[in-house]
């Protein structure tokens, strides 16, 4: 079977969307899933982690193994070398041995500090360069069997992350609970639905980009991070409902809210900086059920 490709985003920061794709890829891999994760932000976090906890530093890895070094050479290519073929080896993509799944790394130590936000200013907004994350990881998915893919995305509407609107077929939102994530999260829904329409059914090329995406990426679902147990929410729930279901564009259909939630325990942000999942709390194992018993529901539709 094709391997699902899911990014995991919000443009607040600050919300668990590290220590989700994280978790996400340990407890799926536990559950037998073949996980490969792809750290598309430029502050590295999720690159930092599993590098460091896998007997090794970052600042120290071989640049080659970096995405910033695709991205760098792809660029180059697009805007002064056209016709150059240019290949890479499966050795970018690392075994991280604690959690059992593969994963891509970003730098921000790549080429005294050209981090994945700097090349993105280098790109131009046209499928040339929005194809570049596609056709990297089309590559690595011929040659390696995998289950789900996922993507850690920076709280940034940059040509990368666009481009991870468009490859994906579906995506997750964490988001804290208050009135000002609320908004921001119809907001990213928006936002992402507003990404593919422009290139994919707006733009004179659009029936060329929709062919090479294909469809629109879908919303598993949105849960909430850093609860506190002692703290009342039921209103504060009741308000991220209503507002993200009044503000979000009416296509989206019916927006689903996972009823598992991520306490704010000492224990999982302990545990993320091992790059490990947490033993003595179950909020990501329950909720990792749930979000693959949601992809099977949606693809049973």
């Amino acid at each position: 079977m094709q391997a699902r490709i899911i990014f995991i985003g919000n443009y607040k920061g600050g919300v668990g969307k590290t220590t989700s794709v994280l978790n996400f890829a340990g407890y799926f891999a536990q559950m037998g899933k073949k996980v490969l994760t792809l750290d598309l932000d430029p502050q590295s976090s999720l690159s930092e982690i599993l590098v460091s906890n896998n007997g090794g530093e970052l600042s120290g890895m071989d640049k080659r193994k970096a995405l910033n070094y695709v991205y760098d050479l792809h660029i180059a290519r697009i805007k002064k070398y056209h016709h150059l073929d240019l290949k890479f080896g499966l050795d970018i993509v690392q075994k991280y041995g604690k959690g059992k799944f593969d994963f891509i790394a970003s730098s921000l130590f790549y080429e005294d500090g050209i981090g994945l936000d700097e090349l993105a200013v280098r790109m131009e907004d046209n499928v040339e360069y929005l194809s570049i994350l596609k056709n990297f990881l089309d590559f690595v998915l011929e040659r390696r069997e995998y289950d789900y893919v996922l993507i850690d995305c920076p709280p940034s509407n940059n040509l990368i992350t666009r481009s991870a609107f468009l490859l994906s077929d579906y995506y997750i939102i964490p988001t804290i609970l208050d009135r000002i994530s609320a908004n921001g999260v119809a907001h990213y829904i928006n936002t992402v639905n507003k990404t593919y329409n422009r290139y994919c059914n707006d733009s004179e090329e659009g029936m060329l980009i929709k062919h090479y995406f294909g469809d629109s990426p879908k919303l598993i679902g949105i849960f909430c991070t850093f609860i506190r147990g002692q703290v009342r929410y039921e209103q504060a729930m009741i308000n991220l409902r209503d507002t993200v279901s009044r503000k979000c564009d009416a296509s989206e259909g019916d927006i689903y809210f996972f009823e598992e939630e991520i306490n704010n325990y000492i224990d999982i942000s302990r545990s993320t900086e091992r790059g490990e999942v947490s033993m003595a709390r179950s909020d990501y194992k329950e909720l990792s059920i749930s979000v693959l018993s949601r992809i099977e529901e949606l693809e049973h539709k």
